[in-house]
């Protein structure tokens, strides 16, 4: 019977690079060694919040908001910071045609 793998728990927080979004997530990390292995090499795997085994969460990132992939990595709990950091999104203004200003014909 092969013992239960290892696992710990990781949080990552992450912002786009696109869109300015942040957000973070937890993953598990699971370490597996090969009990034929003589050499007692261990392999991790990372398995996201729904159970799905991903091969990192670093390199496969990917925002949730816009679809993004220039994604950088934070330090956990910098996302909550960095979320409050961001300005406020700007309302943006009517556009209206503008002519050049004519002056009056003057009659002399």
């Amino acid at each position: 019977m092969t013992p239960e793998p290892r696992s710990v728990p990781e949080t990552f927080a992450f912002t786009c690079g696109d869109c300015g979004h942040t957000w973070e997530a937890s993953f598990r990390v699971m370490f597996f060694t090969d009990p034929l292995d003589t050499s007692g090499l261990t392999t991790q795997e990372y398995v996201d919040e729904a159970g799905r085994a991903i091969r990192s969460p670093l390199a496969d990132a990917v925002c949730p908001e816009c679809g993004g992939r220039r994604v950088n990595i934070l330090e956990a709990g910098h996302a909550e910071h960095a979320r409050h950091a961001e300005p406020e999104p700007r309302t943006r203004h009517k556009h209206r045609l503008h002519l050049p200003h004519r002056s009056p014909e003057r009659s002399d």
